[in-house]
């Protein structure tokens, strides 16, 4: 596809997907990269065909385990981690790279497939002292 054609948007350089976008290019045959933490999947996890999970921290000495041949889209949380890994990537020489706007909080705010675990789901009065159903500590 021609960088002309592409959908979405280009800022500063980095190639970004809105959640529907990005489900098209995966459905078309890209690869979702979720960055997110264990905890974070455990709760809520992207329902999509081809996804590889590379913790934000490890991207650099995981990136040789991701393939080249097919564009990667990254996802995390809310989207404040993709930009440093699409950075990381395209500087290992990657160059079918963009990053899923919003992250996973457009990605449900959009209604696309997730799996949830309900017991994982934070719960509780306050914020500050929200956990895991899954976590019985008092």
């Amino acid at each position: 596809m021609a960088d002309g054609a592409r959908p979405g948007m280009v800022i500063q350089g980095l190639w970004f997907l809105g959640p529907r976008e990005a489900l098209e290019q995966l459905s078309a045959g890209a690869v979702l990269v979720d960055l997110r933490s264990d905890a974070l999947v455990e709760m809520k996890a992207f329902s999509v065909p081809r996804l590889v999970r590379v913790p934000h921290l490890q991207v650099a000495e995981r990136a040789g385990d991701l393939p080249r041949a097919v564009l990667l889209i990254l996802a995390d949380a809310s989207g404040v981690y993709t930009r440093a890994a699409a950075r990381t990537l395209l500087a290992a020489g990657f160059d079918r790279v963009a990053c899923l706007n919003g992250g996973m909080l457009a990605w449900d705010q959009e209604g696309l497939p997730l799996v949830t675990d309900p017991d994982a789901l934070l719960h509780g009065d306050c914020a500050c002292v929200m956990r895991s159903r899954k976590d019985r500590r008092p």
